[in-house]
């Protein structure tokens, strides 16, 4: 459940609160005693400004789903089923039904069983049936079916759908009824129509991009170093926070440039003079990257893509260096590299817009903003005039971008909004297209994924989230200050995708370009070197799941699994053996193959001792990776 904002005694709190479901495996092959929560009284942990971070753990309901020891063998008990509003990738609109399946029963879905499931419903029919092909005792899988709306049906209507669960006679299967949707609805300009969207698969399984921080901000490329590193894409807000803050943006600013100079005088300096969108997007491919997230909007306001006259000339078309450059971007991207899906981060409030005023709060007060040295007030380059911020520049805004091609609406902030309204207009008219699209939890909504920023989850969140953090230790935009090497390197890339994905996750990881829009050499060899290791071991990322056991064994230890496949994945060198004592999918007789590195296929030697599965590891086989060691169990 999440609440975009919430109301205190004199205004409103635009900070979003969440309460969140979890399962968590216990093993069925014991007997339940008792359940230790934690002890979460309050924060030992800190915020980037050093204050600490309170919490409190409250347990609204807690529900136990047992395993059956009436059955003498497995019995498939379904948990959850609803129909979705998203479709199978590259059909005509093949709707997606979403099941939760536990096997309940003591015995083992081994490869000598054929389970299909697939939907009964007097409203639509199966046209792509789900398979299991192994699922262990006191295990789950979420599979989806596709299906279609019998003949005249029409779409968006209702009605009931029976989970069907066929195959080997060898088995037990529960039946489970519940109220289904027929078709895709079209969406009305709600928040509960909206909270009805899913992300589609392609977001899904595409698990990795990059983020791109790139405007005016670029030019002073300040944010300090070690602890007192903060956003460089903060520049402006942290200039007028005044003297003897952490970050010292104040003093650096009278140092290098003086009184007289203020932020909007950096637009003319913003060159673009070295941006070549096609060197970008193919970096982004040889990365291994899926999408790509441009930031079109900070919270500074000004735009890197051209808007109406009435809106706001406060854009790069408009002002320096006048050109198009998110255009440039998303054309070089389906012209060189058409796999790309392309995104936009768009800030819904600016810090200094002179009509935002009533609407700020916080860090986005609105109104004008003044020289932090002489305090005069500052004119607002490229200000036009508006009667109301929420309609007349952000939602126009948002439909631009989505002309544009948009697939991810990337929002930050939140705050007052009218999504709803431009959401509810985005999807009708790309579901027409046959085309789908997402956006995030900051746009006003609880939007499709959740965006830790510079954190992840520690466990798997079924949830659909991303994690997004830059290459520099601590600034999305570029911080001319940090040393070259406190840079993310390929290793440390490609160790922090595979925690990410083993727990639902997706990764979206930030370069920020210099102001005449080079890439600095160290985030490119980086890249590079980390996509190397994604193309030969892609398999066992993308189109993957989490593992509902665990995503995890110990510290080095990370799981993912297919319908076709369980992989495990490996952080550090292994030695002569890995010993894995969760009850991952292994039975007698399984080949466990390398995946990727130069012994791909080989097959390592496996069985099972006192308990644990143990792969036994040559020096061979150890030598001939690097970076993360992919095991596969095939099904």
């Amino acid at each position: 459940m999440v609440f975009p904002y919430r109301l205190t005694n004199e205004t409103v709190d635009w900070n979003r609160t969440n309460i969140f479901q979890t399962s968590t495996w216990l093993d069925s092959s014991k007997e339940l005693t008792s359940l230790m929560l934690p002890n979460v009284t309050g924060g030992s942990a800190t915020d980037p400004g050093g204050a600490a971070i309170q919490s409190r753990l409250h347990i609204f309901a807690l529900t136990l789903v047992p395993a059956s020891s009436a059955s003498d063998g497995p019995l498939l008990s379904v948990q959850y089923a609803r129909s979705t509003q998203k479709w199978i990738e590259g059909s005509d609109k093949t709707q997606i039904y979403e099941v939760t399946i536990n096997n309940a029963g003591n015995r083992d879905i081994l490869r000598n069983h054929s389970v299909e499931i697939s939907i009964d419903s007097p409203g639509v029919q199966t046209v792509t049936p789900s398979y299991i092909k192994r699922l262990r005792a006191g295990d789950q899988v979420r599979v989806n079916i596709g299906v279609k709306n019998k003949d005249g049906v029409p779409s968006g209507s209702s009605g009931s759908a029976t989970v069907a669960v066929s195959g080997s006679s060898s088995f037990a299967a529960t039946n489970y009824t519940f109220n289904a949707t027929y078709g895709i609805k079209r969406y009305d300009a709600t928040y509960e129509s909206i909270y009805t969207h899913d992300s589609p698969d392609w977001f899904d399984s595409g698990k990795y991009g990059i983020f791109i921080h790139w405007g005016p901000y670029s030019v002073p490329a300040w944010g300090n170093v070690g602890k007192n590193e903060t956003y460089a894409e903060w520049y402006w807000w942290n200039l007028n926070r005044g003297p003897n803050t952490s970050d010292q943006t104040y003093e650096y600013h009278l140092e290098h440039y003086g009184p007289n100079v203020v932020y909007d005088d950096f637009i003319q300096n913003f060159t673009a003079s070295a941006f070549d969108p096609k060197e970008w997007v193919d970096l982004f491919a040889d990365a291994g990257a899926n999408y790509f997230v441009q930031v079109s909007k900070h919270h500074d306001g000004y735009a890197i893509f051209d808007l109406p006259a009435n809106v706001t000339k406060r854009t790069s078309v408009a002002q320096p260096p006048h050109r198009n450059l998110l255009q440039e971007l998303f054309d070089a991207a389906t012209k060189h590299q058409p796999h790309l899906h392309r995104a936009t981060y768009f800030s819904l409030p600016e810090w200094f817009h002179p009509d935002y005023l009533p609407y700020g709060f916080g860090s986005w007060p609105g109104g004008p903003a003044t020289n932090p040295y002489t305090n005069a007030s500052l004119p607002y380059t490229g200000y036009v005039p508006i009667s109301n911020y929420i309609s007349d520049l952000v939602l126009p805004s948002m439909h631009t971008l989505a002309s544009m091609g948009v697939e991810i609406m990337w929002c930050d902030i939140g705050g007052p909004n009218l999504t709803a309204s431009f959401a509810s207009t985005w999807y009708n008219r790309l579901a027409a297209s046959n085309k789908q699209a997402l956006m995030n939890a900051r746009c006003g909504l609880p939007g499709d994924f959740d965006t830790p920023e510079y954190a992840r989850y520690a466990g798997v969140q079924p949830r659909k989230w991303e994690s997004n953090q830059g290459m520099d230790p601590y600034s999305y935009g570029f911080n001319a200050a940090t040393p070259r090497g406190e840079y993310m390197n390929a290793s440390t890339i490609v160790r922090d995708l595979v925690d990410v994905v083993s727990k639902n996750g997706n990764f979206l990881l930030d370069v920020g370009p210099k102001a005449d829009g080079s890439i600095l050499e160290v985030e490119k060899e980086a890249l590079r070197g980390a996509g190397r290791w994604i193309r030969g071991h892609g398999e066992a990322v993308f189109n993957t799941t989490y593992w509902t056991v665990t995503p995890q064994e110990g510290e080095f230890v990370r799981f993912a699994i297919s319908r076709d496949a369980f992989y495990v994945h490996v952080l550090e060198r292994p030695n002569a053996t890995v010993v894995l004592e969760s009850p991952v999918p292994w039975v007698v007789g399984d080949d466990v193959k390398v995946v990727g590195g130069n012994m791909s296929g080989e097959v390592v030697p496996s069985r099972m001792e006192n308990g644990s599965v143990v792969l036994d590891i040559s020096s061979q086989v150890a030598g001939a990776d690097q970076f993360v060691w992919v095991f596969k169990i095939e099904f």
